[in-house]
């Protein structure tokens, strides 16, 4: 019984937690949606169980007012290559338009994502990234190319599935 109660309140205090990364409807955003429920099916047995990754609430790629975004990622283990998989869902779209980030990352290397050449059109978006293997960090570099009027370090929600 003492279990299942902790496992309740550990539910409840991640709840609590990721509440405002959800604080908008998914239901406007279908595409977002899918995407999240098919990273929770994936953590099924037959499935590698993600252990570390982080949500994005804004990536951009809105060159028409000169903003982008880097995605910069760093492999923290010394000896083995991990891999970085996940999804960039450009606002408003529909299931199946999500773009496949898929890196592998040698030990103590960082690596710079740039999001235009990934495919994100001239919009804003969410970023859903994990690793199967280990830790490892990530960040996002939101800058300004025209006038280089302002820059943005975004963290992102970071979360551990055991």
């Amino acid at each position: 019984m003492k279990k299942v109660i902790l496992v309740l309140v550990a539910l409840a205090v991640a709840g609590f937690v990721a509440a405002p990364a959800m604080a908008e409807s998914l239901d406007s955003r279908p595409a977002l949606k899918q995407t999240l429920n098919q990273f929770y099916e994936r953590q099924g047995e037959a499935a590698p169980q993600a252990t570390f990754g982080y949500l994005f609430d804004l990536v951009t790629n809105a060159y028409g007012t000169g903003w982008g975004s880097v995605v910069a990622l760093t492999n923290y283990n010394s000896m083995v290559r991990n891999r970085i998989v996940g999804y960039v869902v450009p606002r408003d779209a529909n299931p199946g338009q999500e773009l496949i980030v898929d890196e592998w990352m040698n030990p103590y290397e960082v690596e710079y994502l740039d999001l235009g050449s990934l495919g994100l059109g001239n919009e804003n978006g969410w970023m859903l990234i994990w690793s199967t293997i280990q830790d490892f960090g990530a960040g996002v570099l939101i800058y300004n190319t025209s006038t280089m009027a302002g820059m943005v370090w975004e963290s992102g929600w970071y979360f551990y599935i055991p």
